[in-house]
């Protein structure tokens, strides 16, 4: 591993760097140096992370956590921190676990110059296209050095990524993760042209939270380490580079209000977009349900509705798990709490500086990772692509549904690719959770009564963690919240 940073220091009315100075372009970002200043930018989201730290006229940066640690055991995170990961929650956008660490996000500039280190944040230039998506999705695959293989779950986004590499006159070899019998482990529909293997793997083991060492630099999680570990498997079996769909789900999702509701809105009352609602009989009720901009199941308690997200804004990167995290003590509650309200805050703030495809891509990101895969969704020329359609494009009221994700659909439909999944992202991640949980359950409530890391900071109770696992009962519905937990204890124990 690199124990070397960059650092720039601005002494004598001029800007000096270390030698040999680093290359910003393959950590994602541009530097500018002159005599005197230097700048170190982030336009568009993808590429390996940057990290950088301020002092008096200094900049420090890198693209390895590790070259910022001085030596000894690094400072935990903040509990709080600790707890929204465990729900599922992204940090904040520069947030890292090292203090005084920050990562450099989309849309933000560090500036050295004569008046010091100054952060700030810029909007990026929206690129600007003709292509379809199609077409842009095969410019991006030209790029890469043949021969590759596509990541084939036989769900909506790895058929679209395969039809593109089909129209752009490419052949290349899909693979399918064989999960076994459960969800995301049947049979992926055939493309025609294309050639699919299916490699056999266990995910149960690759859930395994005895992998964790504790010497991670950033805890890890399962939601974003099983599919880079998915990937690695893939690749070696093909030896070829692997290319994913992933993240064109979220890129491309609409919401009702962006979709053509017809004259006087009647296609409105055709559709049951409100599934918590019941059906609305007047057009008027349909209005004024889509006018609030959000809905809320009346079956809920008050106390557990969250904060009113608007829906003609993206939002920012969301739990895949439940919202309520099991064995939470006084302190453990007030910790998230702060947490999460800050780091809504700031991606709100974030996101609204971003052009809406640029901050997608860029939330998207942060929930689900790269998977250390090749992705189209974060090519410039995608989301140019992507960015070009208008809201009504992408999501339609057809038949007495809402349909989103409308380009995907049609370039599937019309390589005549039937039975293709359209379940949400790394569906089967849940119920492999709890499966794995049920088979360990016995080893993990040993490991909880011998000790806990969260425990020992005062954020859970392990009591109710154990109480859950030896019911069975509330697994399913908080498997993927365990296992988090369960992953963050032993990175903090190593």
């Amino acid at each position: 591993m690199s124990t070397v940073r960059d650092v720039v220091e601005f002494a004598d009315g001029r800007v000096r760097r270390s030698r040999p100075a680093l290359a910003a372009e393959p950590l994602g970002a541009i530097a500018v140096g002159t005599g005197t200043a230097f700048e170190l930018r982030r336009d568009l989201p993808g590429g390996a992370p940057l990290y950088y730290r301020v002092g008096h006229g200094r900049l420090e940066w890198s693209g390895e956590p590790a070259d910022f640690h001085e030596g000894g055991p690094p400072p935990p995170p903040d509990p709080g921190t600790l707890l929204a990961m465990a729900l599922g929650s992204a940090p904040a956008p520069d947030s890292t676990p090292l203090p005084g660490v920050h990562r450099l996000a989309t849309g933000v500039t560090v500036r050295l110059d004569r008046e010091g280190v100054r952060v700030s944040r810029h909007r990026p230039e929206a690129p600007m296209t003709r292509r379809t998506p199609v077409r842009a999705v095969g410019r991006a695959l030209d790029s890469l050095a043949r021969p590759y293989a596509i990541a084939y779950s036989g769900g909506l986004s790895s058929a679209f990524v395969a039809v593109c590499a089909l129209r752009a006159g490419h052949r290349p070899l899909l693979v399918h993760a064989d999960l076994g019998p459960r969800p995301g482990g049947s049979v992926p529909p055939r493309i025609p042209g294309l050639r699919c293997e299916r490699v056999r793997l266990d995910l149960l083991e690759l859930l395994d939270h005895h992998r964790v060492t504790g010497e991670e630099p950033f805890p890890p999680l399962p939601d974003t380490e099983v599919p880079r570990l998915l990937t690695e498997r893939l690749g070696a079996h093909t030896g070829l580079p692997v290319v994913s769909g992933a993240l064109l789900d979220p890129l491309m999702s609409a919401r009702l209000p962006d979709a053509a509701l017809g004259p006087r809105g009647w296609r409105l009352l055709t559709c049951e977009p409100f599934h918590v609602s019941g059906t609305l009989p007047t057009l008027s009720q349909a209005r004024a349900l889509l006018d609030k901009g959000v809905v809320h199941d009346p079956g809920r308690a008050a106390a557990d509705l969250p904060d009113s997200q608007p829906v003609s804004a993206p939002p920012p990167p969301s739990p895949t798990g439940a919202d309520r995290m099991p064995g939470l003590t006084d302190k453990g509650r007030e910790a998230l709490d702060a947490a999460r309200r800050g780091s809504l805050a700031v991606w709100r703030e974030h996101l609204e500086a971003l052009p809406s495809v640029v901050g997608r891509a860029d939330a998207a990101s942060a929930e689900y990772g790269d998977s250390d895969a090749h992705l189209p969704a974060l090519d410039p020329r995608v989301l140019a692509s992507v960015g070009a359609l208008p809201p009504a494009r992408l999501g339609r009221i057809r038949d007495g549904c809402f349909q989103s994700h409308v380009p995907m659909r049609t370039a599937v439909a019309a390589h005549r690719v039937e039975g293709v999944r359209k379940s949400a992202p790394r569906h089967w991640l849940r119920p492999a959770a709890a499966e794995h949980l049920h088979r360990e359950r016995s080893k993990v409530i040993a490991e909880l009564g011998r000790g806990s890391a969260l425990a020992d900071l005062g954020l859970i109770d392990p009591t109710a963690l154990i109480g859950i696992l030896r019911d069975g009962r509330d697994l399913s519905a908080q498997a993927l919240v365990l296992l988090r937990t369960v992953w963050l204890d032993r990175w903090l124990r190593g």
